[in-house]
């Protein structure tokens, strides 16, 4: 990451990753707990909501800690192994997470997700791909016009 440049987590992937290791219908209280928060993420709109939905994740961390750091052991009373290991991924994620997930709220501009990342790369493998036979230093150097040519159009197009 580049230092002083704010880093925004996207909260689609963020939420699509944890509710894929929660699944759709979690087999414990706290796994339905934990998907009730994540549904919520991509939700929040204002400093207020941050907020609230930072104390309800602390809340269920304080309520369940114990449950989350669970842990199994072999017989051989040596190897052990968490218990819950999707729930433990699932809240690790949002918890390691947790500074990045709403920059957009303090950096007017920022996007909250990637779509928009994603659908330029979408476009500019789309045009790449007219060109097949380029070298790598030529693609290179496309890409660097195409990044160029498209910003000089935005500066002209949208300023203020």
């Amino acid at each position: 990451m580049i230092p002083d440049v704010p880093h925004q987590r996207c909260l689609v992937h963020t939420q699509r990753f944890c509710q894929s290791l929660l699944t759709r219908h979690p087999k414990t209280e706290v796994g339905v707990q934990l998907l009730e928060i994540v549904k919520c993420l991509n939700h929040v709109k204002n400093k207020y909501e941050k907020v609230i939905w930072i104390k309800w994740f602390e809340r269920f961390e304080k309520r369940h800690i114990d449950q989350i750091n669970e842990r199994t052991y072999a017989k051989d009373k040596k190897h052990w192994w968490h218990a819950h290991k999707n729930l433990r991924r699932s809240y690790r994620t949002l918890k390691i997470s947790i500074n990045n997930l709403f920059l957009y709220l303090d950096y007017h501009g920022l996007s909250k997700d990637t779509n928009a990342l994603e659908s330029e790369f979408k476009h500019l493998k789309q045009r790449l791909s007219v060109h097949k036979g380029l070298t790598r230093k030529r693609k290179i150097n496309f890409i660097k016009w195409y990044f160029y040519l498209k910003s000089r159009y935005h500066q002209k197009h949208h300023t203020f």
